[in-house]
């Protein structure tokens, strides 16, 4: 067996080999990470008679229903595709980990999560990014807050995601909603104590509480946050991505390692369609079209609410920032930013 100037094994062959060596190198922080592999065709690949994608419908995941409806799944060579909504992103994973679907449109936070604590998971397409107006913090008229540094000590309602934990460190459900809000909120309070209790729940009990004034602050994305401020006068208190969370890739297209090793025509084909479509998505016309009949979101909703960009290619570099807030809460650990940067790219199927 060859060995490089450091010592260490040299795998040749697959992505999965390359994704070894990273890991290898930088065992001490990374060891619970594992990548995916590459879509290559191999002798041994088999065909994919049928695709089912899983979902949680939603702005962020609107250009896998036009895909679906434009007949892009269909163009691109996958000839069955079947788009299953669930209600959490906990039971997507479910579906994925027992053979019930074979990609998922998921929270980067949940991605980045289920990788470090279990079985192995391949990116195939960056999903969603961030723009100013997509996550915010409201409150309604007359609470007495007008500025984020006034949301120290508040408990502020936040989405609730039953895959992450509560933090051992601060006590607070952890999410990637939360840990880029903590991340703005440090830059408005002096002494960088955030001192935020979030209170997870759904978003529509998020909009309700804040209505009654049970709650004096929320986080939120789109439509609610269109809803409350349509419904009744609430107000922005805090872009959650801008500054240092600007533009920030907020969720993507996931499978299994072992599918992605298994079918790696399929997933070729899906990333053609998914870009085709998140293609489209760049023109607001077709995305809104489409949201009301794939999410059942009422159609002035649509018209109006804030939606974030559908990147066409996927950066190691950006999802690397994802991993560094996630880092900040607890939820994973990381090592040397070189060694997460490579595994990265190598997590990215066909980068």
């Amino acid at each position: 067996m060859r060995h490089d100037q450091a010592g260490i094994p040299v795998l040749s062959g697959s992505r999965r080999n390359r994704k070894v060596r990273y890991l290898l190198a930088g065992a001490s922080g990374l060891a619970v990470l594992m990548m995916a592999v590459g879509c290559s065709t191999s002798a041994g690949a088999q065909v994919s008679t049928q695709v089912v994608i899983a979902a949680v419908p939603g702005v962020d995941n609107a250009p896998l229903f036009l895909a679906k409806k434009d007949g892009l799944f269909a163009q691109a060579g996958l000839t069955n595709v079947v788009i299953k909504n669930y209600a959490s992103e906990s039971l997507e994973f479910a579906a994925l980990q027992n053979g019930s679907a074979d990609i998922a449109a998921s929270d980067y936070g949940d991605i980045f999560y289920k990788q470090a604590h279990g079985p192995d998971y391949s990116i195939l397409a960056d999903g969603y990014d961030a723009t100013a107006g997509v996550l915010e913090v409201l409150t309604y008229s007359g609470s007495g807050i007008t500025s984020p540094d006034q949301l120290a000590n508040q408990k502020v309602g936040v989405p609730n995601n039953e895959l992450l934990p509560v933090s051992s460190v601060t006590g607070t459900p952890v999410s990637l909603d939360a840990a880029a809000a903590e991340q703005v909120l440090f830059s408005y309070l002096n002494n960088g104590d955030t001192s935020v209790s979030w209170d997870p729940m759904s978003q529509q009990q998020e909009i309700t509480e804040l209505r009654s004034h049970q709650l004096k602050a929320i986080l939120v994305g789109e439509p609610y946050i269109y809803q409350a401020e349509s419904q009744f006068g609430a107000v922005e208190v805090m872009d959650v991505c801008s500054g240092p969370t600007a533009n920030l890739p907020l969720s993507g297209y996931v499978s299994m390692d072992a599918w992605a090793e298994k079918y790696p025509a399929a997933a070729a084909d899906f990333q053609t369609a998914i870009t085709k479509a998140q293609t489209s998505g760049a023109m607001a016309g077709p995305v809104r079209q489409v949201l009301p009949s794939a999410t059942g979101m009422p159609v002035q909703d649509a018209d109006m609410a804030t939606i974030g960009t559908y990147p066409t290619t996927t950066s190691a570099n950006e999802l690397e920032r994802v991993v560094q807030l996630l880092s900040r809460e607890n939820v994973i650990s990381v090592g040397d930013g070189q060694q997460w940067n490579g595994i990265l790219r190598s997590m990215i199927v066909g980068s």
